[in-house]
């Protein structure tokens, strides 16, 4: 693996930044510390939910639902996962693929949670999480080491799991995030591996992975039922 490390800053400080000033921000507007969204708070107004894509032509939602969180609990599990998956994939490919790679991830998910759920507020960054995770997986993988001789195979072990028993969790968010990040990390990997790296090649295949997961995710968004009218 050619590893990219810049030691000025990293985009991985960023979003969880990011997250952190959505979340605080959401607070202002009424949702609650715990969870507890309310009916005019910043959740109910830019979660993922299929009806306001389809209905309201609120399109953003795709997006913007990857950046809440359903209270402090949920936003710390996940701003440690970001720092612990994102400084390792962002040290090994660099800024721009690693940008590249969240956001195909975060759009994927969004797909995979409106295909599973279409009539649910969907909030979260673990689909962009289960990308990095398949990311570092491809990176592994493309070089022939096992995915449980490094850290990755349990971690991914263990949160797929958790995935399948725990029934808040966003299932096809999180398969559809991981993925997405397997498709762009291996586009990564491959280019590293012939030693022609270049940051245009996972650039342009997260593009059009995130450009077909947005086209998929409006026709899951097409099969709701439920729209939330927000005052």
């Amino acid at each position: 693996m050619v590893p990219r490390r810049t030691d000025a800053w990293y985009v991985s400080y960023v979003l969880i930044a990011a997250n952190v000033a959505v979340f605080i921000v959401g607070m202002a507007l009424g949702d609650s510390i715990d969870g507890q969204g309310a009916d005019d708070g910043l959740i109910a107004r830019a979660a993922t939910l299929g009806g306001n894509i389809e209905f309201l032509n609120e399109w953003w939602r795709i997006f913007t639902g990857g950046f809440l969180h359903h209270g402090v609990f949920h936003l710390a599990v996940n701003m440690f996962s970001l720092y612990i998956l994102g400084l390792a994939l962002e040290r090994s490919v660099g800024r721009v693929p690693f940008a590249a790679v969240y956001l195909a991830s975060l759009v994927s998910g969004s797909f995979g949670a409106l295909l599973e759920s279409p009539n649910s507020l969907i909030a979260g960054a673990s689909g962009a999480i289960f990308g990095l995770m398949g990311a570092l997986a491809a990176l592994y993988l493309v070089q022939g080491v096992g995915l449980f001789q490094t850290p990755i195979g349990p971690i991914l072990a263990v949160n797929l799991v958790i995935s399948f028993t725990v029934p808040s969790v966003s299932l096809g968010g999180h398969l559809g995030g991981l993925v997405g990040g397997l498709i762009v990390g291996a586009a990564a990997a491959q280019s590293i591996r012939r030693q022609q790296y270049t940051t245009m090649i996972p650039v342009m295949v997260a593009i059009a992975v995130a450009a077909a997961s947005f086209v998929g995710a409006q026709w899951a968004a097409s099969r709701s039922t439920v729209v939330l009218i927000v005052s």
